[in-house]
C-alpha cells in the first residue's frame, strides 16, 4: 500500500476537490481510438480489440482515479494507492490534468504553466482554482512515481 499526505492546506483541497471532480467527468468523453488509431484498420478484428483494450484500460485507469478522488480523506490530503493500481493511477492523473488544461487553463502558455510565471491575480476564479488542481494532481504524481521507484 502506498500512502501519504499532500503538502496542500485542506481548505485548498476542499476548494479545488469540485473542480477536479468536474474535469474527471468530462474525461470519459475522450475516443481513444481517435489519439491513438489503429496500426491496421484493414483487419477489422484487430480493429475491434485495439479499440475495445483502449476502452478497458482507460476504464480502470479512471476506476483507480475514482478511488483517490471519491475518498472521503483526500479532502484532508490523504492519499492511499493500492500498488497494484499505481500505474493506472499515474495514467489517470496525466489524462485528468491535460482535461484541467485544456477546459480551464487554456489561455495560459505552457512555460508559463509549468513554471508558475503568470499573474494569478489578474485571473478569474475558474482558471486559480484549475491552477491548483493541477498542482495538486501533479503533486500526486510526483509522489507516486517516487514511491514506485
Amino acid at each position: 500500500m502506498i500512502e501519504f499526505q499532500l503538502q496542500a492546506d485542506s481548505r485548498i483541497l476542499r476548494a479545488i476537490l469540485p473542480k477536479i471532480r468536474e474535469a474527471f467527468g468530462s474525461m470519459g468523453k475522450c475516443s481513444w481510438d481517435t489519439i491513438f488509431p489503429c496500426p491496421n484498420l484493414a483487419d477489422e478484428d484487430f480493429s475491434d480489440a485495439w479499440k475495445k483494450g483502449l476502452q478497458e484500460d482507460a476504464s480502470e485507469d479512471r476506476r483507480s482515479l475514482a478511488k483517490v478522488i471519491m475518498d472521503p480523506r483526500f479532502k484532508h490530503g490523504y492519499i492511499q494507492v493500492d500498488e497494484k493500481d499505481a500505474d493506472n493511477l499515474i495514467r489517470a492523473l496525466s489524462e485528468l490534468r491535460l482535461t484541467i488544461r485544456e477546459n480551464f487553463l487554456s489561455e495560459i502558455e505552457d512555460k508559463e504553466l509549468e513554471t508558475g510565471s503568470f499573474e494569478m491575480e489578474n485571473e478569474q476564479g475558474s482558471v486559480k482554482l484549475g491552477y491548483f488542481s493541477y498542482l495538486i494532481l501533479a503533486e500526486i504524481q510526483e509522489r507516486l512515481i517516487n514511491s514506485c521507484s
